[in-house]
C-alpha cells in the first residue's frame, strides 16, 4: 500500500470521526436546548441557544433574525414546548450539523399531559466558541388525527 493511499485513508477516517462527533455534539446541544427552554422559558431558551445571525423560518411571515428578535417573537409564550432529536447529519469538518426530531406543546406546562399540538422540526447548528448554537430552526405542525374512519 502506498504512503499516499494510507494518508488518504487516515484523512477520510478523521473526517468521518469529526462528522460523527459533530452529530453527537449537535444532538446533545439540541437536548440541552430543550431542557434550558423548559427551565428558563421558551423565549429565553431560543435566545440563549441562537447564533448572532440565527434565523427562524415560519409559514406566512418573514424570517425572524437574531437572538433579540427571536426572543421578542416568543416573549410571553407560556407552557412547555418539548422536543427531542431523532437524528442528525454533519459536514466533514465537524463544525456544522443538522438535527431533526419531534416536538410537542403542553399549555399547562406538564409534559405528562395531552399535548395541544405536535409536529416535527429541523435545526441547523454551527459550532462556535460557546459550543453548538442553532443558526436556523423551522418546523411543521402535525394535522389533527381524523376523528372517524368512515368504516
Amino acid at each position: 500500500m502506498s504512503l499516499s493511499l494510507i494518508s488518504a485513508s487516515v484523512l477520510a477516517l478523521s473526517a468521518m470521526q469529526s462528522a460523527d462527533q459533530a452529530v453527537v455534539g449537535a444532538m446533545q446541544a439540541d437536548r440541552d436546548f430543550a431542557a434550558y427552554a423548559a427551565e428558563h422559558g421558551i423565549a429565553e431558551g431560543f435566545r440563549y441557544y441562537a447564533t448572532a445571525d440565527a434565523r427562524l423560518i415560519q409559514p406566512n411571515i418573514d424570517d425572524i433574525v437574531g437572538p433579540d428578535a427571536i426572543f421578542a417573537s416568543r416573549e410571553g409564550a407560556a407552557g412547555l414546548l418539548h422536543w427531542e432529536p431523532r437524528g442528525g447529519y454533519a459536514g466533514e469538518a465537524g463544525d456544522f450539523a443538522v438535527t431533526y426530531g419531534d416536538w410537542s406543546y403542553h399549555p399547562d406546562g406538564d409534559r405528562a399531559s395531552e399535548p395541544a399540538a405536535t409536529g416535527n422540526y429541523v435545526s441547523a447548528w454551527r459550532l462556535e466558541a460557546e459550543g453548538w448554537r442553532y443558526v436556523l430552526d423551522t418546523g411543521v405542525t402535525n394535522r389533527p388525527a381524523e376523528s372517524g374512519t368512515g368504516e
